[in-house]
């Protein structure tokens, strides 16, 4: 009940986090993307204003060449164009490369230009032919300053025109055109001068053709433009930052980075809860094996327990058919009373490895007596099982550093181990030498082991597939390895070539200058 209910933890508490970290990266990001549309409309707005200020120097440029053009040509006396205005143009109205009296009807009245002849001929020509039908001529607001612009072939046309009334009470326009190209090569250089602290400018048509100034492409979104609506109209100024591209990737690289702190937090968060539960079922996990073990070890003790008082009480009542009756139960009395000191040996020692506080003390002594004192304490239990168990020793064991009792204890728990998953089989315990180690091995003639647990075999509370009701704690090949390690070797275990398990662990031999 508790393990589905913690399970049933899993299924909410996991797709909870998964759904908050997700709602918390979409709103971070959208956070994110919000701030970098408010700066970019900021600086936009900013931009935008300086453009129109731009625009409106370069209008007023234009404008106040044509209020002195009008200012210096009398429309009723049309020899002022060639005696007051042209010797002043060049320095008055630079821009300036033509002045005509044009009546209501169309009709060319007088001119003057600063061109030489073949230029102003094909001037007048483009003027009557493509531009002069475009002007507004005879409209009701007359008197207005106006401003027509063309693109004529290749050419840039702009026209400034204002009728006034003349003596004779008639109509006439006073038509002033522009050099545009004049003015993208000498005044636009002039206003828009190329400074580190100041924008970038440049100036282009409807087809975004660029006119003046460098190409603006790659300032993206940081590009604003407003156009010419009164005099070069077609055209717009556009303004870009200077660092323009390095705002655009610093954007780039924020909104990214700022998508992945929500990512990396909800790693980060997924991970946490993943290791939580880990944690929380691995601990679970444990609980239910210590509570295992309790119930395994007080199985075990009592078996024990229950011969030794049955057959001390058995000895006190003095109800013994004879001596020799007697020394058999000491001798049980004795080998249980073995049996016991082995299972509360392995959970001492199992507590003390827990703890961290496992030390052996390592002596230079017979590795074959340790062995056949397990035996012998392992005698009864084997016995009982109907088990033979065979000792095979070389001869030419070299000295080792050894814990006598927990050397005793590791061998007692192999072959508990052998007995316990042999079945009943005959189980050999075998010393050899390997080379600079010495092999303890203890083989049954079982089922052997399935390959998935080989290498579990030696974690503690781990109790192999049984196919009855095996006792155990699950501590004992966990305590042969950790005394292994203690001795500097290591535990092994492996299926044997004509059936059955081979359980053991080596320890190295003796350095030779301790041999004395």
């Amino acid at each position: 009940m508790e393990g589905r209910s913690f399970r049933a933890g899993y299924l909410i508490l996991v797709p909870a986090v998964i759904i908050a970290a997700g709602i918390l990266g979409f709103y971070t990001f959208r956070s994110s993307v919000e701030r970098t549309e408010l700066r970019e409309q900021t600086i936009a707005q900013s931009l935008l204003s300086v453009a129109q200020q731009g625009v409106e120097r370069v209008e007023r440029y234009i404008r106040t060449a044509d209020n002195a053009v009008f200012r210096l040509v009398d429309p009723n006396d049309s020899s002022t164009l060639d005696t007051v205005w042209l010797p002043k143009a060049n320095v008055d109205t630079p821009s300036v490369r033509a002045v005509l009296l044009v009546d209501r009807e169309g009709n060319v009245l007088q001119w003057a230009s600063t061109e030489d002849r073949k230029t102003r001929r094909a001037f007048l020509r483009v003027f009557r032919q493509a531009l002069l039908p475009s002007l507004d001529l005879g409209s009701a607001d007359a008197n207005r300053l106006r401003h027509a612009h063309h693109e004529v072939g290749d050419e840039s046309y702009l026209l400034a025109y204002k009728a006034y009334s003349t003596l004779a009470g008639q109509l006439t326009y006073i038509v002033a055109y522009h050099d545009t190209r004049y003015l993208v090569e000498e005044v636009f250089p002039l206003m828009f001068a190329s400074e580190e602290s100041t924008p970038r400018y440049n100036i282009v048509d409807e087809t975004n053709r660029v006119i003046f100034g460098p190409d603006l492409s790659e300032a993206g979104v940081y590009t604003v433009g407003y156009p010419f609506s009164d005099t070069l109209q077609g055209w717009r100024l556009q303004v870009a930052p200077r660092q323009a591209e390095l705002l655009q990737a610093h954007d780039r690289s924020r909104i990214s980075g700022e998508a992945a702190l929500p990512l990396l937090s909800f790693a980060i968060i997924l991970l946490s809860a993943v290791f939580f539960l880990y944690a929380a079922e691995k601990e679970r996990r444990l609980n239910e094996l210590k509570s295992e073990l309790m119930a395994n070890v007080s199985h075990e003790l009592k078996t024990p327990l229950s011969v030794v008082r049955m057959f001390a009480d058995m000895l006190r009542s003095d109800r013994i058919p004879s001596e020799e009756r007697r020394h058999e139960y000491l001798d049980i009395i004795c080998r249980e009373s073995e049996r016991l000191t082995s299972l509360i040996d392995n959970v001492l020692d199992f507590s003390a490895l827990e703890s961290g506080q496992g030390t052996y003390r390592l002596r230079k002594g017979d590795l074959v007596e340790a062995v056949t004192r397990a035996l012998e304490a392992f005698r009864y239990r084997s016995e009982q099982e109907g088990v033979e168990i065979e000792l095979h020793a070389a001869d030419d064991l070299p000295p080792v550093m050894i814990d006598q009792e927990a050397i005793a204890l590791a061998v007692i728990n192999l072959l508990d181990n052998a007995v316990k998953y042999g079945g009943q089989t005959p189980v050999e315990l075998e010393l050899s030498k390997r080379r600079s180690v010495v092999d303890i091995a203890v083989r049954d003639h079982g089922p052997g082991i399935p390959a998935d647990s080989l290498r579990l075999v030696f974690d503690r509370f781990y109790r192999g597939p049984q196919t009855g009701p095996t006792r155990g704690s699950g501590i004992g090949l966990s305590l042969v390895k950790h005394i292994a390690q203690a001795h500097g070797g290591r535990a092994w275990a492996k299926n044997a070539a004509g059936g059955g398990a081979i359980v053991g662990f080596w320890i190295p031999a003796a350095p030779s200058r301790a041999a004395g």
